[in-house]
């Protein structure tokens, strides 16, 4: 299994898409940061965008909370490049016809399904730990609005919010197992990404309001969702939950991936 795993971590520091979605994540924090430079530099703008937002957590204040917000659920760029580093690095031994190989080397397929999967969270966990933390400090130097205050709450987003990322990224992960095939993970996933869902889940969930008479948002449940909407701010409850739906679209995403593993022939 830690063959597999450093197989494909090999196969990862030498692909050219790497690199490619490197230099755009890079390029995509740049055009972030100019962006938060022109709101906290500019009065006015500011205060329009903080009238529109409706978020809890106080805009006001350029805040660490505020920044990993901005930069990580706010921009949707790098949930997309995640996503497509995803499709790609899961579709990949297929394409490349390694999976020819790796497959006949174990009885059970579950050994090589673990130390994929393990190897595409160490990337994403890698690229989530440097692009919060840089985004974090080039703030900091940059903006003079940043106040450096609000740590707790911080470094529980960062938390939730990992864990929220890891599993659309296994969900992506299955799904691209599932069709054997970029083009149905790229889609789906990109259309999480972009919000498309998020926005269709808000419909169903005032759907069921005005229908049952109900506060309860069902919304919430939704892994999309959670991860786009959630910050500490919210309460204990509230990061509870998330983390309870992250957790469980996580074991259901890898599940099922086991099971197409065990019960799908190989096609390369």
């Amino acid at each position: 299994m830690f063959k597999i795993f450093r197989m494909h971590m090999y196969r990862v520091s030498r692909a050219t898409s790497t690199y490619v979605l490197l230099g755009v994540l890079g390029a995509s924090m740049f055009l972030c940061l100019i962006l938060l430079f022109a709101l906290y530099e500019n009065p006015l703008t500011a205060a329009l965008s903080i009238s529109m937002s409706s978020t809890s957590l106080d805009f006001l204040h350029l805040s660490p909370p505020v920044v990993h917000l901005f930069f990580i659920q706010g921009s949707n760029t790098y949930l997309i490049l995640v996503t497509i580093f995803s499709v790609i690095f899961t579709n990949c031994d297929f394409t490349k016809g390694f999976a020819k190989n790796t497959y006949s080397m174990f009885d059970k397929r579950r050994p090589l399904v673990f130390a994929k999967w393990l190897a595409l969270v160490t990337c994403v966990t890698a690229s989530y730990i440097v692009y919060s933390f840089l985004s974090l400090g080039l703030t900091a130097a940059a903006i003079s609005a940043f106040e450096s205050a609000y740590w707790t709450e911080y470094f529980v987003g960062f938390f939730v919010v990992y864990l929220c990322l890891i599993s659309l990224v296994t969900m992506v992960f299955w799904i691209t197992s599932l069709f054997k095939s970029p083009a149905g993970g790229m889609v789906i996933g990109i259309l999480i990404a972009s919000g498309m869902f998020a926005t269709v889940e808000l419909l169903l969930a005032a759907l069921v309001a005005r229908t049952f008479h109900t506060d309860f948002n069902i919304a919430n449940y939704f892994l999309d969702y959670a991860f786009m909407s959630y910050n500490a701010g919210m309460g204990t409850l509230a990061t509870v939950r998330t983390i309870c739906v992250a957790l469980a679209y996580m074991a259901l995403a890898l599940t099922m991936s086991v099971f197409l593993s065990d019960r799908k022939d190989v096609r390369v």
